[in-house]
């Protein structure tokens, strides 16, 4: 049983992709001077991974969980910004603010989101489907996170390999400065 649901957000998430808008989505990633991403609960979650994950190739990226922060960031956005907002329902009140508002801006804006709803597209530059199941968002069988991240994935492959020896060279940096930092501090003690 377990195992049948995951092939079927496998599938569903290939089916999903669409390489055209993966690379423009990556061409956002390369023009943007700061990139904020933003999500609530388990997609709060999968923000902060994916914070994690491209700072360490290099890009200027922060992630938001607090509806207050997302409000108060919205007016700070601009034409430099790309705004992700991380909604698996779709109707996360905090994320779409964000989003509107960094639109009015001037921001790119990429909602990721298991519901496509035409209006989305009134303020996202891109609306990126993700694959859900119908018990998903409780997350007691398979954590919601997983189609999230599988999205997130695709993103950071295809970003990783634009000007890839840079970002190798990045990603390696920060290995070294969290290693340095960890036996420099042991060694104190």
């Amino acid at each position: 049983m377990i195992l049948n649901a995951y092939q079927e957000l496998l599938n569903k998430a290939y089916s999903l992709i669409n390489e055209e808008q993966i690379a423009r989505i990556g061409q956002y990633l390369s023009s943007a001077r700061r990139v904020l991403v933003c999500g609530r609960g388990s997609s709060g979650h999968a923000a902060a991974e994916m914070e994690m994950r491209f700072m360490r190739i290099g890009v200027d990226i922060d992630s938001l969980q607090d509806s207050d922060l997302m409000r108060m960031q919205a007016v700070f956005q601009d034409k430099n910004s790309l705004v992700f907002g991380i909604s698996i329902s779709g109707e996360t009140e905090a994320v779409l603010y964000l989003l509107q508002e960094a639109r009015k801006r001037g921001a790119r804006t990429v909602l990721i989101t298991a519901k496509n709803a035409e209006g989305f597209h009134e303020f996202c530059t891109e609306v990126m489907v993700m694959p859900s199941l119908q018990y998903l968002n409780h997350g007691n069988v398979i954590s919601p996170q997983f189609p999230i991240l599988l999205m997130l994935d695709v993103i950071y492959s295809y970003y990783a390999e634009l000007d890839k020896g840079k970002k190798e060279l990045l990603h390696d940096d920060t290995l070294r400065a969290l290693t340095d930092g960890k036996s420099k501090h042991h060694t104190i003690l």
